[in-house]
């Protein structure tokens, strides 16, 4: 039994440190440490956090997953270079899916969920007082996610899941341009999750979609 338990001791200090490294990456990824197009170097990455390069590879899967890195046939790993038309693909999923999402979550959410979504809503009040990117980034993306996660449709779910990555890059550009933006998003946040709170499903579905278009309309102005 002591030899099991080494071995179990062993793997979650390895998952913990695949995770650690994940958050470090996504987090530069996200703040902009790490720009669109560029090179990983994994050997720099060993030095900088003094680890092997067996967790950061395992991170690197995961990244790659998620869709912020790009790992070509010969092995290179990019941080993913997003275009307009990649931008415009996503709106184009998210004005049709969120929606949905909102609408049978209002359906179909429990009181768990309920509170899971109006946690994040005290929150991003606090965090718009800071410029900290990566915690506006993840308020925000928390609630849409768990809004998402209410719809209890495991494929709606999976679907949405696989935009994140470029996501990501076009919430950093939003916020990047224009950080007070957040401040117009909490408002719809709680228009959104008051529907969802009266069971008001086309209300959420409703608002959900403005919230879309309208954060869209915002990033082509600041495109152009």
């Amino acid at each position: 039994m002591e030899g099991v338990f080494v071995i179990v001791q062993i793997v979650k200090k390895r998952a913990t440190l695949k995770t650690q490294v994940y958050d470090y990456l996504r987090e530069h990824i996200i703040t902009g440490g790490l720009k669109p197009g560029e090179r990983l170097i994994e050997e720099k990455i060993s030095d900088e956090l003094e680890v092997s390069r067996s967790p950061i590879r395992e991170a690197i899967r995961m990244l790659e997953k998620d869709g912020l890195l790009f790992v070509n046939k010969t092995g290179g790993v990019t941080v993913v270079d997003p275009s307009i038309q990649d931008f415009h693909h996503l709106y184009e999923c998210r004005v049709e899916m969120e929606p949905l999402a909102a609408f049978y979550a209002a359906q179909r959410r429990t009181e768990e969920l309920l509170e899971l979504i109006h946690s994040s809503l005290p929150q991003t009040g606090k965090i718009t007082q800071t410029n900290n990117l990566k915690k506006i980034h993840d308020v925000n993306l928390n609630f849409h996610e768990t809004v998402i996660s209410a719809s209890a449709n495991p494929f709606l779910v999976s679907m949405i899941s696989q935009l994140r990555g470029v996501n990501s890059f076009y919430r950093k550009s939003i916020l990047e341009e224009n950080p007070l933006h957040i401040q117009h998003a909490m408002q719809d946040h709680q228009q959104i999750f008051q529907a969802i709170v009266e069971q008001d499903a086309e209300k959420a579905k409703q608002f959900m979609k403005a919230h879309i278009e309208s954060d869209y309309t915002l990033f082509m102005k600041l495109s152009t």
